[in-house]
C-alpha cells in the first residue's frame, strides 16, 4: 500500500529518548545472521565512549556509551545517589548520562551495540554476554522462555539457566549441553540448568532477574 518504504531503527534508553538512528537496506540477504548496528548519534546529541572509570576510550574500542544533549532527562526524581552514579559531570558542567550500553564505534562511524554492562561478566578470562546464551537457548526448540544470571562463587561467577518448556516437561540436562556446545563456545555452556514453569516477572512484564538470583 506504501510504495518503497524506508526503515530506521532508532535507539535509545528512556532517560535519552532516542540518541542514535540507523537505516536499514531495502533488502536483507536471505543468510545474514550479524546484527545491523545501532547507528550515529541524533544531531541534536554528543556522545562519548567510555571505560569502568569514565575515561574515553580510542575509537573502535569497546566500552559505555554516554550521551549528553537536550533531550537527556534531568534526573531521577528524588534519587540523588542514583543520579551521582548515572551521570558523568565535566568540569564545565556538561551531563553525561551513562546508557549502560556497551559498544564500539565502526570505521564508518556507526555504532555496534555489543550488550548490556550489567550483563556481561568476565568468566575464566573470557567476556561472557548472558544474553547471547539466552539467545542460544531459544533457538532450542522446545524452550518457551528462557532467563540466565551470574550468581558469585568461590572459584568465580556461576552461569545459571532457568528454563519453562513448551510441554512443560522437563528437559535432558545431557541433551541441552550438547546443544549448547553447538550453539556456543564452551565456556558459555550453563553451569546448571532448572526448570520453571513460569518465569518470574516485573510489573512491566519483564523477566525478573534479582528473583531468579535469590532462588536455591
Amino acid at each position: 500500500l506504501w510504495p518503497r518504504p524506508r526503515y530506521l531503527n532508532l535507539y535509545g534508553p528512556t532517560e535519552t529518548n532516542v540518541c542514535t538512528w540507523y537505516e536499514i537496506p531495502p533488502e536483507i540477504p536471505p543468510d545474514r545472521t550479524d546484527a545491523y548496528p545501532i547507528g550515529r548519534v541524533c544531531g541534536h546529541y554528543r556522545e562519548r565512549v567510555v571505560d569502568t572509570e569514565g575515561h574515553d576510550v580510542p575509537s573502535g574500542s569497546e566500552g559505555e556509551l554516554c550521551i549528553a544533549g537536550s533531550g537527556v532527562m534531568q534526573g531521577y526524581w528524588n534519587l540523588p545517589e542514583q543520579n551521582e552514579r548515572v551521570f558523568l559531570v565535566d568540569p564545565d558542567g556538561t551531563r553525561w548520562y551513562r546508557t549502560g550500553d556497551v559498544v564500539a564505534r565502526e570505521s564508518d562511524g556507526n555504532y555496534r551495540f555489543l550488550g548490556r554492562r550489567d550483563r556481561m561478566i568476565k568468566k575464566r578470562g573470557y567476556r561472557v554476554e548472558l544474553d547471547e546464551i539466552e539467545a542460544a537457548l531459544y533457538r532450542h526448540p522446545d524452550v518457551k522462555e528462557a532467563a540466565v544470571v551470574a550468581t558469585a562463587h568461590d572459584d568465580g561467577p556461576h552461569v545459571r539457566a532457568f528454563l519453562s518448556t513448551k510441554d512443560g516437561e522437563r528437559l535432558s540436562i545431557i541433551a541441552l549441553k550438547q546443544f549448547c556446545v553447538k550453539e556456543l563456545p564452551l565456556y558459555m555452556v550453563p553451569d546448571t540448568f532448572s526448570f520453571l514453569d513460569v518465569l518470574p516477572k516485573t510489573s512491566t512484564d519483564k523477566i525478573n532477574y534479582q528473583a531468579l538470583k535469590e532462588l536455591p
